[in-house]
């Protein structure tokens, strides 16, 4: 008993180790299921599950182990150039469409009616993979477009998947079925990527507020996902996380009402930012990203129907970005977006640790790559004393103001810096400063000397004008006796 316990214990540990791979062969079809990693959720861990099979399989089993846990699609692609899940002895499908021309059957064959299958399927297969139809979602506001860059190599099946197995504890996909058209296509693989979250790791109230804190992540789901969605009212979350952080919604599905013949919605999703529309759209859509500006947002779900059979949505929210920063003194904020920030300047002023008008940060996961509380004050040009770093000889020399903006200009902040100096850079201004202070108190002498003079002579005439006035006045006394 103690053995079989043993046992059973090292198959579960082995069961819940990350990167689990199981290969299953089925005659010519292999299947590779890869349990790629857990995430630890509020509510229980999120398993994130990896599998690949040959197109030409009709059935296909999405199963999550725990019973308290749903299916989401993140990735289900047709990989036309890849058939290692096919048993194909070719690298590719192109490969073999290319080489189409180029088979030749011998005369022993033709008689012995002996083909080679790959052959076979070349000369007598029909090859129309279903045409892909390229929308454009124009909506407004800060968001990434609901369009992925499709082409013949790769057809997006996110789309039959969702409808069929998002939202449901377990699922059976017929490929002929719920994906018409896959009947035509050449064997090639089919990668899918899908997790199993548990249901008490999900929102699916509304009408209530959300605060996202750092580093968390988290999800909703519409009331009624994803059998139906209820109507007559209005479904609101607002969501908030810490300033300086941004809010990031992704929508794995989002499946609602379709406009009307004339365009308008009846049933719409609609995001707020600021009081301002910056979201807001009908129908069905998958993976569409919205990203917000500031820390706050408000996602309403208005519908029209008392109960409607649509699936609704589900979406993943996060708060991304780094922390918020206050220009350094002297500059502003000319760029910001989720990922940069730029700060310039004002005009005639230039960083002190660089010397340029501008200074751009990127944000590294979380944090920026320079530390905040070091950034350097713009400081005005024109009178900043700027060094250049001679390597010959290790000596700093002046440099004029025009080679401000120059390359390999910096402000030497350093505390401890040695100058080499000769007896030249002493005497030469010695002698300048000495030879000016001489100028300047020979000027100052000769000055003094002149106005000296001048009040002697002005002394000199006002002297001789008293005396003349007082020889009349003496002169005029004894004529009046």
């Amino acid at each position: 008993m103690q053995a079989w316990r043993c046992l059973s214990i090292a198959l579960i540990a082995l069961m819940t180790l990350e990167n689990v791979t199981t290969i299953t062969n089925n005659k010519n079809n292999k299947r590779i299921t890869n349990i790629l990693k857990a995430v630890k959720l509020p509510g229980g861990y999120m398993e994130i599950i990896q599998e690949d099979y040959c197109s030409d399989i009709k059935i296909i089993r999405l199963t999550c182990r725990s019973l308290r846990a749903f299916i989401f699609v993140l990735e289900a692609e047709y990989q036309r150039e890849k058939t290692i899940t096919c048993g194909s002895n070719y690298n590719n499908t192109s490969e073999l469409i290319n080489n189409k021309n180029s088979v030749k059957i011998s005369d022993s064959d033709k008689n012995n009616k002996k083909i080679d299958n790959s052959k076979r399927s070349i000369l007598f297969r029909d090859y129309h993979p279903k045409p892909i139809t390229m929308v454009q979602i124009k909506l407004r506001g800060n968001y990434f477009r609901d369009e992925k860059d499709e082409n013949n190599l790769i057809i997006d099946m996110r789309n039959s998947f969702n409808r069929k197995c998002s939202g449901h504890h377990h699922c059976r996909f017929n490929m002929p079925d719920n994906h018409p058209g896959s009947s035509k296509w050449q064997p090639a693989n089919l990668h899918l990527k899908y997790a199993c979250i548990p249901e008490a790791a999900v929102r699916r109230y509304c009408n209530v507020e959300v605060t996202i804190n750092e580093g968390e992540t988290g999800y909703i789901k519409s009331p009624g996902y994803p059998l139906y969605y209820q109507g007559e009212h209005t479904c609101g979350w607002i969501f908030k996380t810490i300033p300086g952080r941004r809010i990031s919604l992704v929508f794995h599905d989002l499946n609602i009402r379709s406009p009307e013949s004339n365009g308008n919605c009846v049933d719409f999703i609609r995001i707020e930012e600021n009081d301002k529309i910056i979201f807001e759209s009908c129908g069905t859509k998958i993976g569409t990203t919205i990203i917000s500006k500031t820390n706050k947002i408000i996602l309403h779900f208005i519908t029209s129907s008392k109960l409607y059979p649509a699936r609704g949505f589900f979406l993943k929210y996060e708060a991304i970005g780094c922390p918020d920063i206050i220009p350094p003194n002297g500059s502003f904020i000319s760029n910001d977006t989720h990922n940069t920030r730029t700060f310039q300047c004002h005009s005639g002023n230039i960083f002190s640790d660089t010397g340029k008008q501008s200074k751009t940060l990127d944000c590294q996961g979380k944090n920026w790559n320079k530390t905040i509380n070091l950034l350097p004050a713009c400081i005005n040009a024109t009178t900043s004393t700027i060094l250049k770093t001679e390597t010959d000889n290790n000596r700093l020399t002046d440099l004029s103001s025009d080679n401000i903006l120059g390359a390999g200009v910096r402000f030497d902040r350093a505390e401890n810096k040695y100058i080499n100096m000769d007896d030249s850079d002493v005497f030469i201004p010695c002698t300048i400063i000495g030879m000016i202070i001489f100028c300047n108190f020979f000027i100052v002498y000769f000055i003094f000397q002149h106005r000296k003079r001048l009040g002697s002579y002005d002394e000199t005439k006002e002297a001789v004008a008293f005396n003349k006035k007082t020889a009349v006045v003496t002169g005029a006394g004894p004529s009046l006796v």
